[in-house]
């Protein structure tokens, strides 16, 4: 048995030398499965319009590799199969996939093959191809999002068209293109120490929607440092319950450490209520990585200024009502006390969360805007402004894109953020690949893309997955007062209008005003608009009713709260 062990971890061992060289040569890298045996490493050449690609597989057999359409599913992909036969030829084969059949063979073949051996038990294959090559059974590489698939056997095909099903197959969605390269990652200080910011063994409730709020004092430091990374901490087989985390930074008085309630109940403590949708210093959602900031920037954590209490509030999403089940998924922050050139912080925009936030039923696209005004930034920012580094962006079930417009002095400049294939199930951060300024006066517009042709009702704004949200978090440096800038049309501007659909039936019937919680929402959650004047009035009003919006600050401390028509034309303008 120890023979085996020990021919196993030279195997091994083996294999990681075969790929050293991989890391070193290329910008990124990711596993594509859970066992990772599938790895893929790459380089974009935003100049050159061209990704150069090298997957490593632990097989001797064939491999396959491809971009999919934004499904995860296999047709309609864009794929490639290689292998190394016994003789050390090379294959590359571009392909199409029509159906759950072998690709077919592409007449134009548009990845360059420069590159391959087999050794080790691994397979190695090194390509490229551009970004979009003019072939209709290719599809073009874009920002955002992209879905790919991969696949492998243990044998190599018995002839070059000739290929037995394959043994191991699965999806990834991944950000190819704004991440920190792996070389640019700093690595961990020798001072480094974590700590975990966990949910305390908590009984997960068996509702659809719980948001469950939990206050932890932070390690105490003489002087401030920095967070220099962060991970999530999500106990193994509840993944499929833990939606997202946030972490907001607060000020409580001590003797509420460790104290954790449903975030919406009488239980909660009124100390601790004001801590939600306040200063966010760490943020996770379904499909995020551990990340690490880059080298001249970190969070502040202790001492005279630095984040000392914070409350998490993580949503469990269980449709299925499983009872009993515990949890403790949280975040690991890892700190140092070697503080880097900046503060960082994190900025919310977009649109406030609730229920008059209305998506029509039965719309292939709909966008919904929120946004940040001039007003806001110009009372807010120094006058030499702030950086972006990254982006994490946030919809729900039929959220389908986001972006970010920025506005200068009447001037649209490069989106600040932009995803147009947003996929529910992985919402990493994005890097920039050049920080971008905000300056005073500058205004960003959150403009969110929806699909809603599946549902027969309107879908609202609200906590739930079932419900919506248009939110981005802004990761930049240096760190302002300033916490989040949100929009909202406030409700009795709709009022006329729901009375009107009451009068014809597709709203149910209501008393007084449908304007708290739960009541509102049992309410909008079973209307209707339909596709004639109704919706037609309602996007009518979406674009021309004045627009509140509030900014704020750690603590939830309210800067200013405007209500301007003179805001619509902005808003208005970000649609076209």
């Amino acid at each position: 048995m120890r023979y085996i062990v020990v021919i196993l971890y030279l195997t091994f061992t083996a294999a990681l030398a075969s790929t050293a060289g991989l890391k070193e040569s290329y910008r990124h890298f990711a596993y594509l499965d859970e066992n990772e045996k599938f790895q893929m490493y790459w380089t974009a050449n935003d100049t050159l319009q061209m990704i150069d690609i090298a997957i490593a597989v632990q097989t001797t057999g064939w491999v396959g590799f491809g971009f999919s359409p934004y499904t995860g599913r296999m047709p309609g992909s864009d794929v490639v199969i290689g292998w190394v036969d016994n003789q050390g030829k090379i294959y590359l084969q571009d392909r199409f996939a029509t159906g759950h059949t072998v690709p077919e063979l592409d007449t134009q073949q548009d990845y360059t093959l420069f590159g391959g051996e087999e050794t080790n038990g691994m397979t190695i294959l090194k390509f490229k191809r551009k970004y979009v090559t003019g072939d209709s059974k290719d599809l073009a590489i874009e920002d955002g999002t992209t879905k790919l698939i991969w696949s492998y056997h243990t044998a190599d095909p018995t002839a070059p068209n000739v290929f037995t099903k394959h043994e191991f197959q699965g999806t990834r969605s991944i950000n190819l293109f704004n991440r920190i390269p792996e070389f640019d990652k700093p690595p961990l200080p020798s001072d480094v120490q974590y700590v975990d910011v966990l949910a305390k063994n908590i009984t997960i409730p068996a509702q659809h929607t719980v948001y469950w709020c939990t206050a932890i004092k932070l390690p105490e430091l003489n002087n401030t440092g920095h967070i220099i990374k962060i991970a999530p901490k999500l106990v193994k087989g509840n993944e499929a319950l833990v939606h997202h985390i946030l972490i907001y930074d607060c000020i409580f008085e001590d003797h509420f450490h460790g104290a954790s309630h449903d975030c919406d109940s009488r239980n909660m403590p009124y100390g601790l209520r004001r801590c939600r949708g306040a200063t966010v210093i760490g943020a996770w959602a379904v499909g995020g990585e551990p990340f690490s900031l880059p080298a001249h920037v970190g969070l502040p954590i202790g001492g005279s200024y630095g984040s000392r209490y914070v409350v998490m509030e993580t949503h469990y999403d269980n449709p299925n009502l499983y009872s009993g089940i515990k949890d403790s998924s949280g975040m690991r922050f890892y700190y140092t006390s070697q503080k880097r050139q900046y503060d960082a912080g994190m900025l919310q925009i977009g649109q406030s969360v609730n229920p008059f936030h209305m998506i029509p039923e039965g719309q292939k696209t709909w966008q919904s805007a929120g946004y940040c005004p001039s007003y806001c930034t110009q009372r807010n920012l120094p006058a030499t402004g702030i950086n972006i580094i990254g982006s994490i962006l946030h919809t729900h079930l039929v959220g389908r894109s986001l972006q970010v417009k920025h506005h200068r002095q009447k001037k649209e400049l490069p989106f600040l953020a932009h995803n147009p294939h947003y996929d529910f199930n992985y919402q990493d951060i994005m890097f920039l690949k050049k920080e971008r300024k905000v300056l005073p006066g500058d205004q960003m517009t959150l403009i969110c893309g929806y699909d809603t042709s599946n549902r027969s009702k309107i879908t609202v704004g609200g906590i739930s997955t079932r419900n919506e949200m248009c939110l981005a978090y802004f990761l930049y440096y240096p760190i302002q007062e300033l916490s989040a800038c949100m929009s909202y049309i406030p409700y009795a501007s709709f009022l006329p209008f729901l009375n009107s659909l009451r009068a014809t039936g597709r709203i149910p019937p209501y008393n007084d005003y449908p304007s708290k919680a739960p009541y509102v929402w049992n309410v909008l959650e079973n209307a209707t608009f339909g596709q004639g004047k109704y919706l037609s009035t309602y996007r009518k009003l979406e674009n021309e009713l004045p627009i509140n919006h509030w900014c704020a600050a750690r603590g939830r401390r309210l800067l200013q709260e405007v209500c301007s028509k003179m805001l619509v034309e902005l808003v208005s303008a970000s649609y076209k």
